[in-house]
């Protein structure tokens, strides 16, 4: 029993002399329950950018009041628009997430208890679709009640009719359609930066550095060496789960491995460039190893793996579009759902791009940096 417990004294003594493992245990759970409170402790879940199409445009004033109220929900932003294709195209580009149209009548509709309006909502995204149908029908059964309570001091319930359309961006997608590309996004954030940490402090840890530094081949080809091996095993993590999702699975997605591959291999170089920059700040495997999975558990929540960042608080939101991972899940789904082509994905192609070659050439300059200490 004295072994044993001088055993764990020993193991706790040693843990409470490395800093950076004290740091990242403490900083894990801090960190998780803020993100918890920020993302769902809100009164309302999300804000969505609705468009809106007014063509009635009444004197009354109760378009406007629509518009109004809307606004005021909490849960929309209104854009309006002139014409219905105009917000459509805003639709398929995914700058909106629906688009109300209003037509001429309404307003005499409105008034006799028979109005009607047309609504069409990503259907790419069932979460939001769902939030938006039912707040968009909520909205409008509420907005009649207080209007006739209003008008008449009592109540009554003749909700306006939400003709839901087709969306143009696709057919509706189930929770598997939409759920597997963020699973294909796991392994750019965990396999590749957690692989590519042990660069230097598990070198260091073996005595091995001091004979890399000794060899007669440069560094750097050492380095390379290793983000070789770190894309390997995240391509086999990447292959798995894409093999398990479409046999267990089976949903249905576009799999064009010609876009899908250059997306990957761009999200695995940062994951590898940010595991890099990890590694030659840890001062031990254990301190580097927590920093890495508590980053990657971190940003998770930023990048829209499991539930699109129009459910982040604004500030959030703005923080994930710093990330380079938010824009390798993005392209992944339209990949995937909306059938994206190269032109389409230009822009996240290109921040990938940009962003893999400063954090990969920070990290070779620190690498270099630890090695010639």
């Amino acid at each position: 029993m004295n072994s044993i417990i001088g055993i764990a004294v020993k193991d706790i003594k040693t843990f409470f002399r490395e800093r950076g493992t004290v740091f990242w245990t403490i900083a894990f759970p801090i960190l998780i329950l803020l993100l918890f409170t920020a993302i769902f402790g809100r009164e309302f879940p999300f804000n969505a950018n609705i468009g809106m199409v007014d063509y009635e445009k009444d004197s009354m004033g109760i378009t406007a009041g629509v518009v109004s109220g809307l606004n005021s929900t909490g849960v929309f932003t209104i854009i309006t628009f002139n014409e219905t294709t105009e917000a459509l195209e805003e639709l398929n580009a995914t700058t909106v997430r629906g688009v109300i149209t209003i037509p001429q009548g309404f307003a005499q509709d409105f008034l006799a208890g028979n109005a009607s309006v047309s609504l069409v909502v990503d259907g790419t995204s069932p979460d939001v679709h769902r939030l938006i149908t039912d707040a968009t029908r909520n909205f409008f059964t509420e907005y009649y009640k207080q209007y006739y309570r209003q008008t008449h001091g009592v109540d009554y319930i003749a909700p306006v009719t939400v003709n839901e359309e087709v969306a143009v961006v696709g057919q509706t997608v189930g929770y598997k359609e939409n759920i597997v590309p963020g699973m294909l996004t796991y392994p750019l954030l965990f396999s590749s930066m957690v692989v590519s940490t042990g660069a230097i402090v598990f070198e260091r840890e073996k005595g091995t550095l001091k004979k890399i530094r000794a060899a007669p081949i440069p560094a750097i080809n050492t380095l390379m060496g290793k983000t070789l091996a770190a894309l390997f095993q995240t391509a086999i993590s990447i292959f798995l789960m894409a093999a398990l999702a479409y046999f267990l699975l089976g949903p249905k997605l576009n799999w064009n491995l010609s876009l899908l591959i250059p997306i990957f291999f761009l999200g695995s170089m940062n994951g590898i460039a940010l595991g890099l920059i990890i590694s030659c700040i840890g001062r031990a495997p254990q301190e580097a190893s927590n920093a890495a999975t508590t980053i990657a558990i971190v940003l998770q929540f930023f990048v829209g793996m499991y539930f699109p960042i129009d459910y982040l608080p604004v500030f959030m939101q703005q923080i994930g579009r710093f990330i380079p991972m938010t824009y390798a899940a993005q392209a992944l789904r339209d990949i995937m759902i909306r059938n994206a082509t190269f032109s389409d994905l230009f822009l996240p192609m290109a921040t990938l791009t940009l962003s893999a070659f400063v954090l990969y050439a920070v990290g070779v300059l620190m690498y270099r940096r630890w090695v010639e200490r």
